[in-house]
Formats: structure tokens, C-alpha cells, sequence
């Protein structure tokens, strides 16, 4: 193998590890905002409540906020979006943080 090859694929390598990490992050990111939402709007079932926020962000890229925009209104909880979005990329920053070092 060149060494041009060699550097080739350390790069797609270190790409694709930092794409798994980044899909896994947003994805506990999105269960805990869940938790959270779910605790604001009083909700009995949390965990489900999750899982649901988990699998819209996986299925659509707006999804989570889109879902927590729509369910805040139709409690009447009110609260920023730009508030919502800073908390989520707080969490991620320190998702990745974690996930990196461990």
C-alpha cells in the first residue's frame, strides 16, 4: 500500500468514526431532551415520550424540534425555541465530550 493510500484511509476511517459518534450522540441527545420535554409537559409515560423524540430525530433532520414546538404549544408550555436548540447543542457538546474520551 502507498502512502498516499495509507493517508487515504486513515482519513475515511477517523470520518467514519466521527460520523458513528456524532449518529450516537444525537441520538442519546434526543432521548434526553425527551426526558425533559417529557417532565415539562407533565407527562405519565417518559420513557416512551423518548423513545418517540429518539426515533423523530432519527427519521426526519427537523424532527425533534419540530415535535417539541408542537407539543409545548399544545400544552401551553411556552418556551423559546432558541432556549430548546441552545439546550441541545449544550448536550451534544458534552455527549461528544464523553463519548470521545470514553
Amino acid at each position: 500500500m502507498t502512502p498516499l493510500r495509507k493517508i487515504a484511509q486513515a482519513e475515511e476511517t477517523r470520518f467514519v468514526r466521527g460520523e458513528e459518534l456524532t449518529f450516537r450522540a444525537e441520538a442519546r441527545r434526543n432521548a434526553l431532551i425527551g426526558l425533559w420535554a417529557a417532565a415539562m409537559l407533565d407527562s405519565p409515560d417518559r420513557e416512551t415520550y423518548a423513545r418517540d423524540i429518539m426515533a423523530v430525530g432519527v427519521e426526519h433532520p427537523n424532527g425533534v424540534m419540530d415535535r417539541l414546538n408542537a407539543d409545548f404549544d399544545a400544552a401551553g408550555v411556552i418556551f423559546l425555541e432558541d432556549d430548546i436548540r441552545e439546550r441541545m447543542a449544550a448536550m451534544l457538546r458534552s455527549l461528544k465530550d464523553e463519548m470521545s474520551a470514553g
